[in-house]
């Protein structure tokens, strides 16, 4: 069996080049009779790279319709990832070629940087330590400085949007801080027992937690009518995806202090481009990492492993 990955770079040093660790690609090379590994595709060079392959893995080079219709020996398809929006599956259906995912192996991970953004919004470290870096700490009349207020997560209130596994696993760490936890039912879809609906839940929050996939009903959830349902002291967290969020609106409700600040890992374009408006200097109170909650060495050795797995299902 040939195999071909297409953007193994997205996974970070996998051929030890840099002090990174490495990502280990031996679980999926010991899959095939024939693995070609690149860095990077563009796509004009898919359909070469392609061809002659029985199994493609790819991260975010997308296979379209087009795509599929040229490789007629191609058997599978496994994402790097969970989400699969950069296939055409109803294409790949069509020529019954097999398409997986990894779900569950960034869960912790995921769960990690959405703890570390309320944390920072509580604690203020980063800026702290910014006024330290400066020299302002030492110049400090007394023995400490507060610049930046800080407070306890314990006893606040988290909304979560969306209670997959990574949901389930904020919930948890949030509860060991001492944080009372609601689920926000998502318009459109039935209410489940343990959830309480949007319009009770987000006036309550003082964190907005988005854990959701991007669908129909949660394209620009997160808009104006949102911002305005919650606290001005609440604050919005995205290590989901980034359309969920209208970033004009979002910008505006910063600017306006109509909510607190926002901790985002996502963007609607990634990587953004220079007129997001979220990247503007005047934008308040916004902490952006560049797309790095799933990217834990640990995840990406279990999505490495459950990418074998499945390769191993077809044999």
């Amino acid at each position: 069996m040939r195999a071909v990955f297409l953007d193994a770079d997205t996974l970070g040093n996998w051929q030890g080049k840099s002090s990174q660790p490495v990502a280990d690609l031996t679980p999926l090379a010991e899959c095939f009779d024939d693995f070609d590994v690149y860095g990077l595709t563009k796509p004009e060079e898919v359909i070469e790279r392609c061809k002659d392959a029985d199994v493609v893995i790819t991260n975010k080079v997308v296979l379209g319709r087009d795509t599929l219709q040229q490789l007629p020996k191609l058997k599978a398809i496994q994402l790097a990832a969970t989400g699969m929006n950069n296939i055409d599956l109803e294409a790949a259906k069509e020529h019954n070629i097999e398409c997986f995912n990894v779900a569950d192996y960034s869960t912790f991970a995921v769960a990690q940087l959405t703890l570390q953004f309320m944390l920072n919004f509580a604690t203020r470290a980063c800026e702290h330590y910014q006024l330290t870096a400066q020299g302002a700490w030492q110049k400090s009349r007394m023995f400490t400085l507060t610049d930046f207020p800080i407070m306890e997560l314990e006893g606040k209130t988290l909304a979560l949007i969306g209670y997959g596994n990574i949901g389930q696993k904020v919930e948890e760490l949030a509860k060991a801080f001492g944080m009372k936890v609601l689920v926000a039912n998502i318009p459109g879809r039935p209410m489940r027992d343990n959830q309480t609906t949007l319009e009770e839940a987000i006036p309550q929050a003082d964190f907005v937690s988005l854990h959701c996939p991007l669908t129909d009903e949660t394209q620009e959830l997160l808009n104006a009518d949102f911002f305005q349902m919650m606290k001005n002291t609440a604050y919005v967290i995205n290590t989901a995806r980034g359309p969920i969020i209208n970033e004009a609106d979002l910008a505006v409700a910063l600017k306006n202090r109509a909510i607190a600040g926002a901790g985002l890992d996502v963007l609607s374009v990634e990587p953004p481009t220079p007129d997001n408006p979220l990247l503007a200097a005047d934008v308040p109170n916004l902490s952006i990492t560049p797309h790095i909650a799933w990217a834990s060495h640990e995840a990406k050795q279990r999505l490495i492993e459950g990418m074998a797995k499945n390769i191993k299902s077809l044999s």
